[in-house]
């Protein structure tokens, strides 16, 4: 079973994150069981960042997100949604980190930036997507 950990921040901005999150893993990772999430809502620059831990002994797949607290709903909502499709692409293989490369598919992208990674074409490319079908579910459970 997959274990959503979310802390700091207020308690409104931890339950959106918590059904943004879990709404992703579904889109993104249906057959997923086995990821354990932890979220941080803290005071940072960027607005999040995602991580693949790598514990020894760990069964399954052990990710950190960082959101910054105090955005807005939907920024909140959509900045998370870009973090898990890194989550997703980690989860998958489709991006790895190997002897100091960044990988994507199987090729190595060094020298690319950040905007024409392909990593982040696609994390952008899916956010506003995900955060809008998320934000209408959400919305009719409430």
């Amino acid at each position: 079973m997959n274990t959503i950990t979310i802390t700091g921040g207020k308690h409104s901005e931890r339950c959106l994150v918590r059904e943004t999150a879990i709404f992703c893993l579904k889109k993104l990772l249906p057959k997923s069981r086995n990821l354990e999430l932890m979220v941080r809502l803290k005071t940072m620059k960027d607005w999040g960042e995602c991580r693949k831990e790598d514990f020894m002994n760990q069964k399954g797949k052990v990710f950190t997100i960082h959101l910054k607290r105090n955005l807005g709903i939907y920024d909140m909502m959509s900045t998370l949604c870009h973090e898990m499709v890194h989550v997703k692409q980690f989860a998958l293989g489709e991006r790895k980190f190997v002897k100091g490369n960044d990988m994507w598919k199987k090729r190595a992208y060094n020298n690319t930036s950040y905007e024409d990674s392909p990593w982040e074409k696609e994390a952008y490319r899916l956010e506003e997507r995900l955060a809008v079908e998320c934000f209408k579910t959400i919305k009719t459970q409430l």
